[in-house]
This record gives structure tokens, sequence and C-alpha cells, in this order.
């Protein structure tokens, strides 16, 4: 049996998507699993057991290099195409359903389609109000799949464990916790201040080493930031870590403070205590799934404008240290509540 699985984009929804993919191998066994995603979120399938056939499509570059390569675009797109049809497949899930994946849903040969949203030639189904993996199993629940995973889940690899072992002998942090602290995202409407960030360094106990992460880009502002840091609390790694070596220093922190972006999602397949911060995004639709998560907001009444450049309200800049410092005592405490819960059935040694 042949199942095609299509998800590309974002990475953090791309994390999302490994919970259905685990339900999807745990009702076929034997099936053999293909997975489309985009080049920039292949290290999230790369090591899955769950997933024999791993086909990429550089979208990014096709977003940015169209206009300047037209003769490769239409080349990548059809080498994509014929990695799709080169065989029959009983059931094809487009688990994102942007025109940019229902092309391939289209092309897939397929006895079954199915599709999240409205798109024709496919059954479909289409709840946006649903937190997003429950809108996945939505989609599952079209070709008879009961959802069975109800977390993400990212396989750690033990030279990427190793790798971040080494990191953080040269901290010499053997003797103290480790805080991640995460401070940019995609959209500035969703990035709380950086300066809140290193404010909140002083406030945690001293037994807590923080680890700025973040992009090549990201570099310049938090080196800036941290300079009148002691070294000895504090260190940037930004643009410095691979993908899969960063999942490996997720798994291993003992708190996680981000706001609504990649880390959080990556903290909450680890269950690894994490703090998120709230602005334009709903957390009820796009929130951490874990034993181990708060999520802060300092605006009750928001509207969840999903605006990404600008907010009127810049909501975000309004949560304040005091509340994230409660916040990060409540989640490193026992039992710390949450709203969304992780569940589970998968079988002991699972892969995370």
């Amino acid at each position: 049996m042949n199942i095609l699985l299509i998800k590309q984009t974002s990475l953090g929804d791309v994390v999302h998507a490994t919970a259905v993919l685990r339900s999807v191998r745990l009702a076929h066994p034997k099936a053999s699993i293909t997975m489309l995603t985009s080049t920039t979120a292949a290290d999230v399938f790369r090591c899955s057991p769950d997933v024999d056939r791993l086909l990429t499509f550089d979208r990014y570059r096709i977003k940015s290099d169209w206009w300047r390569r037209p003769l490769w675009t239409l080349g990548h797109f059809r080498s994509t195409f014929r990695a799709v049809r080169d065989r029959e497949f009983e059931i094809a899930l487009d688990l994102q359903g942007s025109w940019k994946t229902v092309i391939f849903l289209w092309a897939a040969r397929a006895k079954q389609r199915c599709v999240k949203g409205r798109w024709w030639f496919a059954r479909r189904f289409h709840q946006p109000q649903l937190h997003a993996i429950a809108e996945m199993e939505g989609v599952l629940s079209l070709c008879g799949i009961e959802p069975r995973q109800h977390c993400s889940i990212l396989p750690v690899i033990d030279a990427d464990r190793q790798s971040m072992r080494e990191v953080l002998d040269r901290f010499n942090v053997a003797n103290q916790r480790v805080a991640l602290f995460c401070p940019r995202t995609r959209w500035p409407t969703k990035n709380w201040p950086l300066a809140n960030f290193v404010e909140l360094v002083a406030k945690l106990d001293e037994d807590f080493f923080v680890i700025f992460t973040g992009s090549v880009e990201d570099q310049q502002p938090i080196a800036e930031a941290l300079m009148a840091l002691p070294q000895t609390r504090v260190t940037s790694l930004a643009g410095q870590l691979s993908l899969s070596e960063y999942f490996a220093l997720v798994s291993m922190a003992d708190l996680v403070l981000t706001g609504d972006s990649l880390p959080m999602h990556v903290a909450s397949a680890y269950n690894r205590p994490v703090v998120a911060l709230f602005g334009p995004t709903d957390e009820a639709r796009v929130g951490p799934r874990s034993d181990h998560a708060v999520a802060v907001r300092a605006v009750t009444d928001c509207q969840r404008c999903y605006r990404r450049i600008t907010c009127p309200r810049d909501c975000i800049s309004q949560i304040t240290s005091e509340q994230v410092s409660e916040a990060i005592k409540q989640v490193l405490g026992c039992g710390c509540p949450s709203d969304m819960s992780c569940t589970s059935t998968t079988p002991e040694g699972g892969g995370q």
C-alpha cells in the first residue's frame, strides 16, 4: 500500500504534521509512506521512522528566483511532478491546502485524494477554528484513519545529541540548568522586545545558563544586546546550528522561552518546559500541546488579528517581564496545568 502526505511549510506547521504522520503509520504499519515537503523542512522528516520515501520541493527558491531562472523553475516543477507520479497511491493527503501543494495532490495518481481547505476534485475538510493538528486530523478522518498521536514527534540522532553535548561542555555548564531564549520569529508582530529577554536573564535563578538562538540575520542584534551581560551566564548560538542540531539542543533544555514560532513547537514535541508569548495569533489554534507549557498573553480582548508586519495595538509588547517571570515559575513547578495536554497511543520507543 502506497500513501502520499504533502506538507511543505511553515516549519512549525511541518512539525505539527509529524503527529498526523504517526497516526497514518499506526493505521497502516506495512504501508510505504511518501512525504513531500519543502527543502528547508526536510530535516524534520529525514530521520523519521515513519517515512519510507522523502521528496522535496524548493518552494522558497522558486518564490524568489522564478523570474530570474524560469527554465530552472519549470524543470524543478516537472521533476517533482514526475517523482510524485512514478507510483500509484491508495491515499494522497494534502495537509496544507495551498495552491503550491494542491497541484501535486491533483497530479498524483491516487485512488483517494483528501485535502485541508475547500479545493475541488478532492474530499475536503475545512474547520480553521480548530487547533492546527486537530484540523489535519480531520483530513485523516476523510479516509477512515483514526487519529492516535496528538503531539508532534521529532527523532534526535545520536550524532546531533553528542554535538550539542560538546557545545554545552565548552560553556562548562555541567552543574547548571540550560534555558533557551528564542526572541525572533518570522513575523515582526510576534516579536516580544529583545530588551525584555535580556532583562529576564537577571530574573532567572543563578543555576541557569541562558543560550540565545536565532537565524544568521539575528546574530548581530542578539550579540549587541548581550554585551552588557556576563559571559558566565549567557551566550548566543544564533545562526550557528543546523536544524537537526537545534532539535537536539531543545530536547536537552530545561526551559524554553519563545514567541509563536518553531522553537515553541519543537519544545512541545519533546515535552520540555516552555513559556510561549502570544500577540496576533491564537494559542487555541496553534499553541503548544504538551503537559509543560504556559501561554502568556497581555491583552485579554486581543482580536488575534494575524497581521504579520504591524499590529495597531502592538499586543505582544504589552506583556510584562513580571508576567513572564511568573509563567516561568509556573512551568518549572510540578504538575504545570495546560489546556492542551499531550495524549498519545505511541508505542514505547516511538522516536521522541
